[in-house]
């Protein structure tokens, strides 16, 4: 957690930005920033409580707290889908690895979305004991996500909507095919505007083709027995968390149409300003295509003798370990592999009347689990083990299905051996989950201790490489010599931590360059430019990061940089540009 920092730093941006919510700055009306109340409302709270001063130590430590909390409640979660201690713990290490990208960018709105999301699983888990209590909590999930960053809202919104129509009876059946067919439609309609790429397309086709099979797995395996739906109830829990959310905004001087547009309208520019790809392509598509024509053969044959046996139970077992095993490869596009085989867990084993897993979870999590694979879109950056995230209690469900069914067809059948494989299935992913994190524990110590403190305000707990170390001190200490105030091309906003200056226009992110347009350059020009000793910190590093090959365009902001200020000391990959003298 303390041995990296990334040039393009996100990291600065999202400290900046809530020490700036903690001084008094308006959300969205006063402070642009494209994440939710519901970031700034928590985390502010947390720093405001603990008494912690915004800085790179603090903030690590409270990601640290977000990635523990996010693996105990999968753990848990999964613990209580499964009845199984061994896949509990088992799951509880798989999301501490999976979370482990939370070093890359510390302070990530990321990190609350994975405790939401492995809430809202765990809740689902409970459901058949407490509908109403359950519904009314996973409603209000729904709205903090919708409230912390849009899509991820939209996802498990989407979610637990299917989940709810799979729980009605009577004429309102009808809404589980139609809720499935939005599910079908739901890439396409989110990645329209980049679906003259292969590789969204392919994307699209992927998930697509995995809701068509797991929408009529849904149907034709529809449960006897399942805790009445309660909508009310949903969405009273829902609206009771956006008024809270947004009336302490409110108080706080937030317009409504200010946090509508920085939340909802803003966010769908994001394509246009910067994507990275996720590398799917053919190959994924035929997967897909291949387990959708196997799901329609097991609906076909689900009555049939052989589907109480052992090799289907095997199977299970196998698609849940290959589950894990492709969360386990990460950062590795392999988690595609993984969603057509969703739908195998909405198959409840029709030898196991006492599966310990609710059947309103067998509808949400594999939901999810789609659903929440399109979070790496249009960036598979940090967001692409957030997307692969709900695989993790995804392949329990699906090994604990075959390990209660082989277990089952072994004692009627009298196999011992098969008794063996089933007992022996999940504590051998238990200690594959732990091999696996002592070898990045191994990497991580070795990381840090041939590092140097980076020895900063706010950072005394931070070790880098020492190059990089000596670079971002010597900036830090040109600022405190030259500089009375100072902008940065593009966002490198730690420097402003570091430093403990304030920025002399409003914060603005790190691809500033190309989603400010004419006239917000403008306006930033005017506010600056009459500031006495006034620098610009650039990193080339970072401007080719977020160009991507693609030219900068020449508006008001970068044109007075590049015609009123020249080069004054270099930094490894930073300069510290001064007033051009007249």
């Amino acid at each position: 957690m303390f041995s990296g920092f990334h040039t393009y730093d996100d990291e600065g941006y999202f400290l900046l930005t809530l020490r700036e919510y903690l001084v008094g700055h308006s959300l969205y009306t006063g402070l642009f920033t494209t994440y939710g109340p519901f970031y700034y409302e928590v985390l502010g709270g947390v720093f405001r409580l603990l008494g912690l001063d915004v800085g790179h130590d603090a903030g690590r430590m409270v990601t640290l707290a977000v990635w523990l909390i996010a693996s105990l409640l999968a753990g848990a979660g999964a613990y209580r889908l499964t009845s199984s201690m061994w896949l509990g713990l088992a799951a509880q290490l798989l999301t501490f690895h999976v979370l482990g990208v939370l070093t890359n960018e510390p302070m990530q709105p990321s990190g609350l979305i994975a405790i939401l999301l492995m809430a809202m699983v765990a809740a689902a888990s409970a459901r058949s004991a407490r509908p109403r209590a359950t519904a009314a909590v996973i409603g209000g999930i729904v709205a903090a996500a919708c409230l912390l960053k849009i899509n991820a809202g939209v996802f498990m919104g989407l979610a637990a909507t299917f989940a709810f129509a799979a729980a009605m009876k009577g004429r309102w059946r009808v809404l589980l095919p139609v809720t499935g067919a939005v599910l079908v439609l739901s890439p396409f309609v989110l990645m329209a505007g980049l679906l003259s790429q292969d590789w969204v397309r392919a994307y699209t086709v992927v998930v697509a083709l995995s809701a068509v099979a797991l929408t009529q797995v849904s149907i034709a395996w529809r449960p006897a027995r399942m805790a009445a739906a309660s909508g009310g109830w949903l969405v009273a829990g829902g609206v009771l968390v956006v008024v809270v959310l947004v009336g302490i905004a409110a108080i706080g001087g937030t317009r409504l149409y200010d946090l509508v547009n920085d939340l909802v309208f803003v966010p769908l520019r994001q394509p246009r300003l910067y994507t990275w790809p996720l590398r799917i392509g053919v190959g994924e598509v035929a997967w897909a295509a291949v387990w959708l024509v196997i799901a329609a053969v097991a609906i076909r044959f689900k009555t049939h003798p052989w589907m109480r046996g052992a090799l289907p139970g095997v199977m299970r077992i196998a698609a849940g370990a290959f589950t894990w095993l492709v969360v386990l490869l990460l950062p590795s596009p392999a988690f595609m592999l993984a969603l057509p085989l969703a739908w195998i867990a909405a198959a409840a084993p029709e030898i196991d009347a006492e599966s310990p897993t609710d059947a309103y979870a067998r509808q949400l999590v594999p939901t999810l689990a789609l659903m929440f694979s399109m979070d790496a879109y249009p960036v598979a950056g940090t967001s692409l083990p957030i997307s692969a995230l709900a695989l993790v209690p995804l392949g329990a469900v699906m090994v604990n299905d075959g390990i209660r069914q082989l277990r089952a067809w072994a004692t009627s059948h009298n196999q011992p051996s098969a008794l063996k494989v089933a007992a022996a299935a999940a504590p051998a992913l238990l200690i594959l989950n732990i091999v696996v994190l002592q070898l990045f524990t191994f990497l991580g110590a070795s990381e840090y201790s041939a590092n140097e403190p980076l020895g900063l305000r706010g950072a005394q707990a931070m070790r880098l490489p020492p190059q990089q170390a000596a670079a971002l001190r010597g900036v830090t200490a040109a600022i405190d010599q030259r500089c009375d105030a100072f902008i940065t091309e593009p966002g490198l906003d730690s420097f402003y931590i570091w430093s403990g200056s304030l920025p002399p226009a409003p914060v603005v992110d790190g691809v500033w360059l190309f989603a400010l347009d004419d006239g917000e350059q403008r306006s930033l020009v005017s506010q600056i430019q009459g500031l006495p000793n006034l620098c610009v910190v650039r990193s080339q590093a970072a401007v080719d990061f977020w160009a991507e090959g693609r030219p900068i365009p020449q508006r008001p902001l970068v044109e007075y940089i590049d015609a009123s200020f020249v080069p004054a000391a270099t930094f490894g990959d930073y300069e510290v540009l001064v007033k051009r003298p007249q």
